[in-house]
């Protein structure tokens, strides 16, 4: 069953020009994409894509001069402002690129339990625990947050909330190795637990060693859809020449495929 299926989708934006000429950009074009439940997918692509742009016309987040054309379905259904009311933050969780979400005025505990089912405060801290959150950081506001620390509080936030399909935007920008080890054993673990993930990301390694599909975006466009496995032996797997290229010009040992073991060994 596809829990997410995207069709024919088309972003725009509408720029004014001098004199109030109104012209339309087309920034996404033709795009479909299927999310079947209880997969992990990652949309690899270069920084300023418009990878990014997909998840917010998912959403209804696009700014005041953006529309999109086209189909969206969740679960079957049209992901229309009704659906998204019922469903954002509750079965369909977003992590957001910047940690300025976080609400400023609200410490951290208090936002985290927000997202609870239930008034389950042992699991919250639980959780914040698994993540390196020690109590201290359940009394801090969002600015007393390092960079890190925030985007891991961004992460437990989503754990917490129970929702069915979580959708990261660049969920590890400036971790380290170990705590991008962490965020991808979560999402291993959500996985087990019947969740699916969409995962926004230009980091190659971290989609591989995460996803079950990575889709590569490209100029506005998905060009192709393709299983982890496709992308060993220099992406011997892929079809579109634009993939293998992306692949075979990274540099010597920049691609780092983890094996099956080595994956399961971080959940």
């Amino acid at each position: 069953m596809n829990i997410l299926d995207i069709r024919n989708l088309n972003i725009s934006f509408f720029q004014y020009e001098k004199g109030l000429k109104r012209r339309k950009l087309n920034v996404v074009r033709d795009l479909d994409l299927k999310l079947k439940q209880g997969e992990i997918m990652a949309i690899f692509g270069a920084s300023g894509s418009g990878k990014s742009l997909l998840v917010h016309a998912i959403l209804g987040l696009l700014p005041y001069n953006g529309f999109y054309e086209g189909d969206v379905f969740y679960k079957g259904q049209i992901l229309d402002d009704k659906l998204l009311e019922k469903t954002r933050g509750k079965e369909i969780f977003f992590i957001p690129q910047t940690i300025n979400s976080l609400n400023p005025l609200l410490k951290t505990a208090r936002q985290a339990r927000m997202t609870l089912k239930r008034s389950d405060y042992k699991r919250q801290k639980q959780v914040y625990r698994d993540f390196g959150l020690g109590e201290e950081v359940d009394k801090m506001y969002p600015f007393e947050l390092s960079g890190g620390m925030a985007r891991r509080v961004l992460v437990a936030d989503a754990i917490l909330s129970d929702a069915e399909l979580i959708i990261a935007d660049e969920p590890t920008p400036g971790m380290d190795k170990k705590a991008t080890d962490e965020i991808i054993a979560y999402f291993k673990n959500l996985k087990k637990q019947g969740k699916t993930s969409l995962i926004i990301s230009h980091d190659i390694n971290m989609a591989l060693n995460l996803a079950d599909r990575i889709a590569i975006f490209y100029d506005g466009r998905i060009i192709e859809v393709a299983d982890r496995k496709d992308f060993e032996n220099e992406g011997a797997g892929l079809k579109n020449p634009y993939s293998r290229m992306l692949i075979r010009a990274l540099p010597d040992n920049g691609l780092k495929l983890l094996t099956k073991e080595e994956v399961e060994s971080l959940c």
